[in-house]
């Protein structure tokens, strides 16, 4: 464990030109026929057809929605059930997405840097594109038993209970006790219902024996009478939400998502499949990425308010994207200012390239580990995790198994990736607050840090304090639960003095040998970082290893 003395960090705020341009070079993803546009003023809603009017009286904007034949226009976000205050402190209700009728053959970088030209825009953008954050492999091999829990592959779960058996993917051997100490926090906390994680993910098996009892209902919603009864601005939601394809019935059609609710939450001691790290909250269901694990930024933004409003204490975003997006700032923003703690996986690749949410300040970003403690330089089925400045923690995340999307019966489906990894964090976050319900988003932040295992991992890489590559350590969960017992009243004034940043310890912290970062900096074996995925389809991430061709699993419509 690691105690640090803190430092109140003093805040700095910058004043930037009344027009602020978004950068458009270096766009990454794929782009949609959709992009966001942020006006200065709002715009009017047609007394005709209810909706907003492509005749908005702005000469200079009119004039370019005929240009790129923009034949529809949507309110990204609306104020349903949320806090109105904040919705508009944040200009949220003048963020719109552009639709064309047709993909124009101008690249989406002219069309929205035309429309930044444009006195009467805050800002525009493209409706980038992110993915899942793991990938998918299937395994027969039965290594070891295990009664504790009761569960029947809680044996599989070597995160939990690591007895040394399962050998990391770049070589070497497993290392015994190499996990988070979950039996033993099990003795203090199991968790509570009262506490709600919302996964935004590709969906979820939400009929599946071992999650169903686990899954949030929308209790203020009447089922299927095509009334929104609760007037959150989704009609008969009550299992959640699909933002992929815009309707109630979030299923699963990739399966991370359903991987990524087994590790934070499958039901305990039921004889079934496995143990989630929490075993009582209950998991809402709101999908994000489409049956080919792309999620567009408009999703993603949408889907963080609407957990926000929905009563979420806690946010899972096993995903991630290449670009830097002010509209999904925007809906991270109203996360964080909301109270609620944003995890997310730093991603795949092996870089310490900047991806989003991750990236953003205030955000929980989460490394992965393998068997052996080690940071996941090699995944299962390649890649590596991610690292940078805004790494918080890393957590296991190599050969994580969980249920089956598509065969309740199945339980040989493994995931690798800092995706698993996430779910293992917002996991523990969730028992801590079950175990103090007072606990504010940063207090759950700074209890993870702190209570982290520090040098555990490469002694080039995992140095003493945080480090760019394992953050603050690797997650402890008994550690976290017990942290209050620890840390003597001195240190615990000092911790509550900490802000969450990283930036003391970024000034302090030591460059790793040469010979390391050099063969980070190049990627693992397998990895081609001069290949630009089409549509930013992450082929480094969460393609299914048994779809040799990519294509993934059918389509939900």
């Amino acid at each position: 464990m690691k105690i640090f003395a803190l430092f109140v960090a003093a805040t700095i705020v910058f004043i930037f030109p009344h027009r602020s341009q978004t950068n458009i070079h270096n766009f990454s993803s794929g782009y949609s026929d959709k992009f966001f546009v942020k006006t200065k003023s709002e715009l009017k809603i047609s007394e005709a057809t209810g909706r907003i009017s492509l005749n908005t009286g702005i000469n200079s904007l009119d004039e370019k929605i005929l240009k790129y034949r923009v034949f529809n226009i949507k309110k990204l976000f609306n104020v349903n059930n949320g806090d109105t205050e904040l919705y508009k402190k944040l200009g949220m209700e003048r963020i719109y997405v552009f639709i064309m009728d047709i993909k124009s053959d101008i690249e989406i970088e002219k069309i929205v840097n035309e429309f930044n030209n444009d006195n009467e825009i805050e800002f525009s953008e493209p409706n980038f594109k992110g993915t899942s954050a793991g990938q998918k492999e299937l395994e027969l091999n039965k290594s070891y038993a295990a009664n504790i829990p009761n569960d029947e592959m809680f044996y599989k779960q070597w995160y939990l209970q690591n007895n040394g058996s399962v050998d990391p993917s770049s070589g070497g051997m497993g290392k015994v006790g190499a996990d988070i100490k979950v039996i033993d926090t099990w003795e203090i906390e199991t968790g509570s219902e009262e506490v709600i994680v919302a996964i935004l993910d590709s969906g979820i098996k939400d009929d599946h024996p071992d999650l169903k009892d686990r899954m949030w209902i929308n209790k203020n919603e009447t089922p299927n009478n095509g009334i929104d009864d609760d007037q959150n601005g989704y009609t008969d939601d009550i299992k959640g939400w699909d933002f992929a394809y815009e309707d109630r019935r979030p299923e699963d059609g990739f399966g991370h998502g359903t991987n990524i609710a087994t590790v934070i939450g499958a039901n305990t001691n039921n004889l079934i499949g496995f143990s989630g790290v929490d075993r009582n909250c209950k998991l809402m269901n709101c999908k994000n990425l489409n049956s080919e694990n792309t999620g567009e930024y408009s999703w993603w933004a949408e889907s963080i308010k609407y957990a926000v409003d929905n009563g979420a204490n806690i946010i899972n975003m096993s995903e991630g994207g290449d670009d830097y997006s002010k509209v999904l700032k925007t809906a991270i923003d109203y996360a964080i200012e909301s109270g609620v703690l944003l995890t997310a996986a730093m991603m795949n690749k092996g870089d310490s390239r900047d991806y989003y949410p991750a990236s953003y300040k205030g955000v929980f970003a989460v490394g992965a580990t393998d068997t052996d403690d080690k940071r996941c330089r090699k995944f299962s089925w390649g890649g590596g995790s991610c690292w940078g400045k805004h790494i918080s923690v890393v957590a296991p995340g190599n050969k994580i198994y969980g249920l089956d999307y598509e065969n309740n019966d199945n339980y040989e489906v493994y995931w690798s990736g800092t995706s698993q990894s996430t779910a293992i964090v917002s996991g523990i976050a969730s028992l801590l607050l079950a175990q103090n319900k007072s606990r504010s988003s940063d207090d759950l932040k700074r209890i993870i840090k702190l209570s982290s295992r520090d040098i555990v991992g490469d002694s080039r890489e995992d140095r003493p304090g945080w480090d760019q590559y394992y953050g603050y350590g690797r997650v402890d969960s008994y550690s976290a639960l017990t942290f209050d017992k620890i840390i003597d009243p001195e240190k615990k004034e000092e911790v509550s003095k900490d802000d969450g940043t990283e930036d003391f310890f970024n000034n302090e912290k030591e460059k790793a040998p040469e010979d390391i970062n050099e063969g980070i900096n190049k990627g693992d074996k397998g990895v081609n970082e001069d290949e630009k995925p089409a549509k930013a389809v992450d082929r480094n991430t969460h393609t299914p290893a048994e779809d040799d061709n990519g294509i993934g699993p059918a389509k939900k419509k």
